[in-house]
């Protein structure tokens, strides 16, 4: 069985047709998707495209998303405080952009997003990059933590370089949309 974080496609701010999206993401190999949309579906159209797609893990953003739903919710950075989960098999994630911000979550993040490592046009505003040397620190210092990386992994070279350097997989946009 795959790990939800193994290759976690995560939507633009907005998706004309999610449907055609998750068929993209699963082509792309996608073992769970997260929905950072701008404008969420209503309950009716989440609820149906989540019956299209059972079997498919799906994570909500919390951006949009003031409850839990789905397989689990995810939290923007700065890190939030200790969240607790509604039932054991949730997952909580959190994304992170230095060894500090992981060192927060560790202590409640079922995984963490941790980046970028390259350059991401999603955030332009984050000029500066960690270096991947960081995800083999970190990989010692939280050994049961995944570790996701993020931020420009938009091929199969970047994302051999990621899980070469230690991390447990790999969240992307672009990767997971392109022709």
């Amino acid at each position: 069985m795959r790990n939800y974080w193994e290759a976690m496609a995560i939507t633009p701010w907005q998706v004309e047709d999610l449907n055609r999206w998750t068929e993209c993401a699963i082509r792309k190999g996608a073992s769970c998707v997260v929905l950072r949309l701008v404008h969420p579906p209503t309950m009716d159209k989440l609820w149906e495209w989540s019956r299209r797609w059972e079997g498919l893990p799906w994570i909500v953003h919390a951006r949009w998303a003031s409850q839990p739903l789905g397989h689990g919710m995810h939290f923007p950075a700065p890190p939030s405080e200790r969240i607790t989960k509604p039932h054991p098999d949730y997952l909580l994630g959190q994304s992170c952009h230095s060894t500090e911000e992981v060192a927060m979550a560790a202590s409640w993040a079922s995984y963490v997003w941790i980046g970028p490592f390259f350059f991401t046009p999603s955030h332009p505003e984050r000029q500066e990059t960690l270096a991947l040397e960081s995800l083999s620190y970190l990989r010692q210092a939280y050994p049961t933590l995944p570790l996701v990386a993020l931020g420009g992994i938009d091929t199969e070279e970047k994302i051999a370089a990621v899980r070469e350097a230690g991390a447990w997989g790999f969240a992307a946009i672009r990767y997971f949309y392109q022709s």
